[in-house]
């Protein structure tokens, strides 16, 4: 088997941040398994695939066809086995998205291939691929390990890894594949973005409301106003969102969204083990808290003890001023 084959995703003209990442990340696993580093793009991600060579792949696949104009599981799976077929990989990686579990899910299947999903590292140990994946609110850390000569699907949580660094003047062969009569079973008429839609999986920078704000008035005068200042995104603890202060769309944790930013402020949230499990995998946690006993201060990078609506106006004006907005 040949390396790492990353599946790209597409935000907009540009590679995905994660994509980004996973090929840095794949740039090291390919040099450890002593092979090389492919992408695949899918589609309408066709538009971005020369960006990958900028990025460190050795080999660039594409695909497209009108039935991969929009997502099916089995349009995604067809085209990811056929890039499977050219190149061989040892390991396929892509991120942990609601789209790509479902498609990573139904490719290992169809591949019969080890499945990890919601890593959170990978390393090649013994010359076998290794994946690490949190559970249990992150209280437990899970080992997967894969016998030799198995090929390994990897969902990858976001900003898990450096992303890699730009080589403008690097590129790599484009190879256009082709599946032939692509029928898949289920079509996609339209696609429309949900009103109001929070994409706090994503975002780099997230600030964090709970209970300790004390009612819905002061949520919407305090996080809303920092988070923009930043130019991240807002979300809310699971206490607030059950008594109906903020849609569920905001809410980070085990029956929310589980994000891992660049950088996560918890203004009043005292740290519940279910909040916990969905954003303790952030670079930088800031947590704002009256209560010096607060459990989110276990795994704070710099906690303040103090009222948050005294705070937060301060450090949003703070902010604005330093950042000129």
């Amino acid at each position: 088997m040949n390396g790492v084959l990353v599946v790209l995703e597409a935000v907009g003209d540009d590679l995905a941040a994660i994509s980004r990442e996973l090929l840095g990340k794949g740039r090291q696993l390919a040099d450890a398994l002593g092979g090389s580093l492919a992408a695949l793009a899918i589609g309408p991600t066709k538009a971005i695939a020369a960006r990958a060579g900028n990025f460190g792949a050795d080999q660039v696949y594409t695909i497209d066809a009108p039935a991969l104009r929009q997502y099916t599981t089995d349009g995604y799976v067809a085209a990811a086995i056929a890039a499977v077929k050219a190149f061989q990989p040892a390991l396929i990686l892509a991120g942990t998205s609601f789209q790509m579990r479902d498609f990573g899910a139904a490719l290992a299947t169809d591949l019969g291939a080890g499945l990890v999903v919601d890593a959170t590292d990978i390393q090649v140990v013994d010359g076998v691929i290794q994946a690490t994946r949190p559970s249990h609110g992150g209280n437990v850390i899970n080992t997967y390990r894969f016998a030799a000569g198995t090929t390994v699907v990897a969902l990858v949580r976001k900003q898990s890894f450096p992303e890699a660094v730009a080589q403008p003047d690097r590129s790599a062969p484009i190879t256009e594949l082709t599946v032939a009569e692509l029928t898949p079973r289920t079509e996609v008429l339209s696609v429309a973005p949900k009103a109001g839609a929070v994409n706090l999986t994503d975002a780099a920078i997230i600030v964090t409301g709970g209970r300790g704000l004390g009612n819905k008035e002061n949520y919407y005068r305090l996080i809303p106003p920092l988070a923009e200042a930043l130019g991240g995104a807002y979300g809310a603890s699971r206490a607030i969102v059950d008594d109906g202060w903020v849609p569920y769309e905001h809410q980070v944790g085990q029956t929310g969204k589980t994000v891992s930013p660049k950088l996560y402020i918890a203004a009043g949230v005292s740290g519940a083990i279910q909040h916990l499990a969905g954003m303790r995998t952030s670079r930088t946690i800031v947590a704002i808290n009256k209560d010096p006993e607060a459990p989110i201060f276990r795994i704070a990078t710099l906690g303040v003890v103090g009222d948050v609506n005294e705070i937060l106006p301060l450090l949003t004006e703070e902010i604005k001023a330093r950042l000129n907005r």
